[in-house]
């Protein structure tokens, strides 16, 4: 009897299939390639966004900079002509631009418009433009010296100091008719003008015109060749 247990226990028990290690190896391995063609796929896609991401961004950044370029120089210009004013609002405008280098050098400039407007102010009378109209003149600022001198005849008309400057403010800026127009209107009001403006060189660029001779008389001198 125990030998019959025995023998039905044995048979009853189902054998188990042996798994090859090589089958197991080579299941690993493709799963571990797919991975990483999908790791390298991905990969690729992320490195074609981040380029497509990069153009309209370098484009935003030109354009930023190309806009501060142009706006640094037109307040370059009129700082040059001493209008402060217009300078400080396009200095301040790029100064608080996104582009840094450019923002550095306006807050700079705009430093010194905030300087100039606070020691140059508006001359309150005519001496004072006539006075900031020579200044212009002796430094070749000759529109600016036109804006003053203009201004102070407006103030003070008929004095004939002040058409004998904007007389030479318009010569030097080869304007002739109105140079001549201010320069007679002196020579009326102060006739020991012409003598003056025989020998002033800033009247040199008006000499070759037969006007000259005329107006100021014998004794002019002529331009050096």
């Amino acid at each position: 009897m125990t030998r019959e247990t025995r023998q039905k226990q044995s048979r009853s028990v189902p054998r188990q299939r042996k798994t090859s290690s090589a089958r197991r190896t080579s299941g690993a391995g493709k799963t571990s390639t797919r991975q990483s063609v999908r790791r390298a796929q991905l990969q690729a896609k992320t490195k074609v966004a981040c380029k497509r991401s990069e153009k309209p961004a370098r484009k935003q950044v030109d354009l930023a900079r190309q806009s501060a370029l142009k706006d640094f120089g037109t307040a370059i210009r009129h700082f040059q002509k001493r209008d402060y004013q217009k300078a400080t609002v396009l200095f301040k405008k790029v100064a608080l631009g996104p582009v840094r280098e450019i923002a550095d050098r306006a807050r700079v400039h705009l430093r010194l418009c905030e300087s100039k407007r606070h020691h140059e102010s508006r001359p309150k009378t005519a001496e004072g433009y006539y006075a900031r109209g020579v200044a212009a003149l002796n430094s070749r600022e000759f529109d600016q010296a036109l804006q003053y001198l203009s201004k102070c005849n407006k103030m003070a008309p008929n004095q004939e100091y002040v058409h004998y400057a904007l007389a030479a403010a318009y010569g030097l800026l080869g304007d002739s008719d109105h140079a001549f127009s201010h320069l007679e209107t002196a020579i009326r009001l102060r006739p020991q003008n012409r003598v003056q403006a025989r020998h002033d060189e800033d009247f040199q660029g008006l000499a070759n015109d037969p006007r000259f001779p005329q107006l100021l008389g014998a004794g002019v001198r002529q331009p050096s060749t």
